[in-house]
C-alpha cells in the first residue's frame, strides 16, 4: 500500500476478476486520466456476495492482476478484501480506504448496470458516507442515466459521477468457457495472463467440454462455446440453473458430425428431415453415452434445431442462443440480438421461430412437422 496517506484523489476498482480482461485494464487506466487520481487500487473479492459459482483461487487472480496492471504507476493491486476472508462487501472496503486516507476524496468505480441495484447492496448509505460513486456506461447495457440520477437524489440525497468512458463488451464469462473449449484468448485478455492461465491450468473444461473438443472441429467448437456464453448471460434472467443452463449448451450440437450408423441403439424415425437429425442424435447420445439423465435437458437438445410446442424455457433459451450467438451473420440477426439483450426474451424467441421458418420456406426444405406445432403453438395462437 502507498505510504502517502493524503492523497488527493484515491480510486476504487472492485470485481472478481476472474480473470481479469482487456477492458478492465482500459477502464482503469481511463478512470485514472478522467478523475485525475492520485492512486487507483484495483481490489479483487474474496468471495463475491451476488455470484454462486466459486471463483479462480484468490491468489491467482491477484497474480493476474499483477501481470495486467504491471509498469502503471497509479494503479496498485490490492489484497485487502482477499485477506478479509469471507464475502466481500463494499461498505467495509471504502470505509477501510477512507480511514486509510483521511483527506482524500474517494471514488468507487461501478457500471452503470449496477446503479438500478445499488439500493440492495449492504449499508448502501454508509458507501456513500465514505465515496462517491464513479459510473461508466457498458455497450451491452442500456442505462438512462438522467433517469438513474433523479433516482439516487432521491433516494440518497447524492449524486454519482458520470465517466466518459464506455465500455466495450467483454466478458470474464467468455475468456472462462473459451478456454474450457480450448480456444484461444490472446486477444480477450492482458499481454501475459494467457500463458499465466496455460500455466497454471486454470479454467480446465469438465468431460462434456473434452467431448466436444474431440469430436467437433474447430469451427463447431466455438460455435458451442458462444451458445454456452450466449445462454448463460440469461440463465439468471430466466430463473434457470446455470450449471443445467451450459450443460444443455455443451451438448446442443454434441452429434453434428456423427454418422447416426454408427451409433449403437439409435433408431431414426425417416420423418425427420435431414437438418434436424443432429438434435435427436445429439439428445441420445447424451441420455445413452455421456449419462445425463435430466430429460429436460434431453428434451432441450432434442429441439434445439427443430422447436416444438409448449418448450421450456430452457429449451427455448438453447433454441434462441444457437441462433444469435456471436458468429452468426445473417439478414435480422441484429434485431434479435437487440431484443435478447433488453430482456424482452419471449418475443425474442417468438422471432427466432419466425425466423427460421422464413428460412426454410426460402430454402424450400421440408418442415419438421414439431416445427409447424411450434409456429402454430407460439405464432399464431
Amino acid at each position: 500500500m502507498c505510504d502517502n496517506k493524503n492523497m488527493d484523489k484515491i480510486g476504487i476498482l472492485g470485481g472478481t476478476f476472474n480473470p481479469v480482461h482487456v477492458e478492465h485494464v482500459k477502464l482503469a487506466l481511463s478512470a485514472v486520466e478522467e478523475l485525475k487520481l492520485n492512486k487507483l487500487f484495483v481490489i479483487p473479492t474474496f468471495i463475491p456476495p451476488h455470484k454462486s459459482e466459486t471463483p479462480a483461487p484468490a491468489t491467482d487472480r491477484i497474480n493476474m492482476l499483477k501481470i495486467a496492471f504491471k509498469g502503471y504507476e497509479k494503479i496498485e493491486v490490492s489484497d485487502f478484501e482477499v485477506n478479509n476472508q469471507g464475502k466481500s462487501y463494499t461498505y467495509l472496503t471504502v470505509s477501510h480506504f477512507k480511514e486509510q486516507y483521511k483527506n482524500a476524496q474517494i471514488f468507487f468505480i461501478v457500471g452503470g448496470d449496477m446503479l438500478a441495484d445499488f439500493k440492495n447492496w449492504k449499508l448502501p448509505e454508509k458507501i456513500l458516507e465514505n465515496c462517491t460513486l464513479a459510473v461508466f456506461g457498458r455497450q451491452e447495457f442500456f442505462a438512462d442515466f438522467e433517469k438513474e440520477k433523479e433516482y439516487f437524489n432521491k433516494t440518497f440525497g447524492k449524486q454519482f459521477v458520470k465517466l466518459s468512458y464506455q465500455g466495450k463488451s467483454a466478458s470474464s464469462t467468455k475468456i472462462r468457457v473459451y478456454t474450457e473449449f480450448g480456444l484461444d484468448i490472446n486477444q480477450l485478455v492482458p499481454f501475459g495472463v494467457s500463458e499465466y492461465v496455460a500455466q497454471k491450468g486454470l479454467y480446465l473444461g469438465d468431460k462434456y467440454a473434452e467431448f466436444i473438443k474431440r469430436t467437433l472441429p474447430p469451427k463447431r467448437v466455438k460455435h458451442t462455446a458462444n451458445v454456452v456464453i450466449t445462454a448463460l448471460s440469461k440463465a439468471k434472467a430466466l430463473g434457470l440453473d446455470k450449471n443445467k443452463v451450459k450443460l444443455t449448451a455443451t451438448l446442443h450440437d454434441c452429434a453434428k458430425y456423427i454418422d447416426p450408423k454408427s451409433v449403437d441403439g439409435f433408431i431414426l424415425d425417416q420423418d425427420i428431415p435431414a437438418p434436424v437429425v443432429h438434435a435427436f442424435l445429439g439428445a441420445f447420445i447424451a441420455k445413452n453415452k455421456l449419462g445425463v439423465c435430466d430429460e429436460e435437458i434431453i428434451d432441450a437438445i432434442r429441439y434445439h434445431t427443430s422447436g416444438k410446442a409448449d418448450m421450456s424455457a430452457l429449451a427455448k433459451l438453447i433454441f434462441v442462443a444457437d441462433m444469435i450467438e456471436e458468429d452468426r451473420d445473417y439478414e435480422g440477426v441484429d434485431k434479435l440480438r437487440e431484443l435478447f439483450e433488453k430482456d424482452d426474451f419471449e418475443k425474442c424467441f417468438v422471432e427466432c421461430l419466425k425466423e427460421e421458418f422464413i428460412h426454410l420456406i426460402n430454402k424450400k426444405q421440408k418442415i419438421y412437422f414439431e416445427t409447424l406445432n411450434a409456429f402454430a403453438f407460439y405464432v399464431k395462437s
